[in-house]
C-alpha cells in the first residue's frame, strides 16, 4: 500500500532524470531568448526603416513595428527570467545528487593477495 523510501541509487536515478528535464527546458528558454532578441530587433528596425523613408509608411506597418518590438522585448525578459530560475533549479538538483552520491557508502576493494 505504501511505498518505502526510495534507496539512494532510485534517488539518485530521479534526480538524474530531474537534470534532464532541467537542462533542456534552459534550452528551449534560451531559444526563447534569442527569439524575443530577433523580433525585438526586426521591429525597431521596421521602425527606423519607416522613420528613415526606406519604406513606405502606413499606419498598419508602424502599429507592426510597435507590436513585433515589443512583443520581443517581453518575450526576451521573460524568458531570461525563466532561464534564471530554471538555471538556479538545476544547481539545487545538482547539490541534491551530489550529496546523494556522497551519502553512499562505497565498498574498498583492498590490495588484496592473489
Amino acid at each position: 500500500m505504501f511505498e518505502a523510501d526510495p534507496t539512494p541509487a532510485e534517488q539518485i536515478e530521479r534526480l538524474e532524470a530531474q537534470i534532464d528535464q532541467l537542462r533542456e527546458a534552459i534550452q528551449r528558454s534560451r531559444k526563447l531568448v534569442v527569439a524575443g532578441r530577433a523580433c525585438a530587433f526586426a521591429g525597431a528596425a521596421l521602425l527606423i526603416c519607416l522613420m528613415l523613408g526606406l519604406a513606405t509608411f502606413t499606419p498598419v506597418r508602424m502599429i507592426v513595428g510597435i507590436t513585433v518590438a515589443l512583443g520581443g522585448l517581453v518575450l526576451m525578459g521573460s524568458s531570461v527570467g525563466s532561464n534564471r530560475q530554471l538555471e538556479l533549479s538545476l544547481k539545487q538538483t545538482e547539490d541534491k545528487r551530489n550529496a546523494a552520491i556522497d551519502a553512499l557508502e562505497f565498498v574498498k576493494i583492498g590490495d588484496g593477495a592473489r
